[in-house]
């Protein structure tokens, strides 16, 4: 047993480029350690599919911690999951268990290595509903989102601009403090190995075409159902994860099934564009790059020289 910390291992990047495998193989090639889910999408509860949560066949045995922790639609802010994450870190450092930290929702990241201070801005009352008002709308809320990509398109690229509860807040933080980028206080970071997985572009479109189409033929369409039909409202599924705002389309025949996979082809280079231009901005992240399908047990050989000695 140890209390001393161990230096976190990160695995970040943009979307369905394999995160999750390959840091499944270094927690194997590593020994003792388990994975952090820091995927904003995955801590929703009973949604798997439109999340693509890593199941069982996924994990191969590693245990994946802060997986299905919140309610689709309840507040659920970067704050909650850091003050989680750093709960688990601390449960992992007593049982000498290394942890390899997951996920795509840069803002997760940076809070739990970089010791963000995220106690933002308080909200005006009137202020936020006005910007409520505003958000209402998809063309209100696309018009906020350009408004904080242009005010601060570093922090911009770490908030789902789908989400209109997370653009009005990331608002109101910039309004007042200029970004969204926090302080890190003295001695609150955390020592850590980042490595970034990245795909090349034809291939990486190729994959997350696959992964729209098998999630319309995977059940997309009856989890989404089941989550309505369990007092899930609409407005809470589209600010769960791509692909639940299509499914609800389709349910509803307003879109085909073979429209629906193009719209989500289509957000979701957008959104993998974004994460990319996040992390890409971490000059600590050292970067793989994947280049056909079959090669992660070479990549997982390098990854493991980057943390040797950490």
């Amino acid at each position: 047993m140890t209390t001393t910390p161990a230096r976190v291992i990160a695995v970040v990047g943009p979307t369905a480029t394999g995160k999750t495998a390959l840091a499944v193989l270094l927690a194997r090639a590593t020994g003792s350690a388990e994975l952090v889910n820091a995927d904003s999408r995955q801590v929703l509860r009973g949604l798997h599919v439109g999340t693509n949560r890593p199941g069982p066949e996924d994990l191969e045995g590693v245990a994946c911690h802060l997986l299905g922790i919140a309610d689709p639609g309840a507040p659920f802010s970067v704050a909650d999951w850091l003050a989680a994450a750093r709960a688990c870190l601390a449960s992992l450092d007593l049982r000498g268990v290394r942890p390899i930290v997951v996920g795509g929702t840069g803002l997760y990241v940076r809070a739990l290595l970089d010791g963000l201070e995220l106690d933002g801005a308080p909200p005006d009352p009137v202020r936020r509903a006005g910007l409520n008002a505003r958000a209402v709308s998809p063309e209100g809320l696309a018009t906020l989102a350009g408004e904080l990509q242009r005010r601060d398109p570093e922090g911009a690229a770490g908030i789902d601009l789908r989400n209109p509860r997370r653009v009005v807040r990331a608002i109101e933080i910039v309004e007042t403090r200029g970004s969204l980028a926090g302080r890190a206080p003295r001695g609150a970071t955390r020592p850590s190995v980042r490595i970034g997985l990245d795909v090349a572009p034809d291939l990486h479109r190729e994959w997350f075409t696959d992964r729209a189409r098998a999630m319309l033929t995977g059940g997309l369409l009856e989890e989404t159902a089941a989550a309505l039909a369990c007092g899930v409202s609409p407005e809470a599924l589209d600010a769960s994860g791509i692909g639940y705002r299509e499914a609800l389309a389709v349910l509803d025949a307003r879109l085909s099934e073979a429209g629906a996979v193009a719209e989500i082809v289509r957000r979701t280079a957008r959104y993998a564009k974004a994460q990319r231009t996040w992390f890409r901005a971490d000059p600590g992240v050292v970067w793989l790059r994947r280049e056909r399908g079959d090669d992660l047990d070479e990549l997982v050989t390098r990854a493991v020289a980057l943390t040797e000695g950490a």
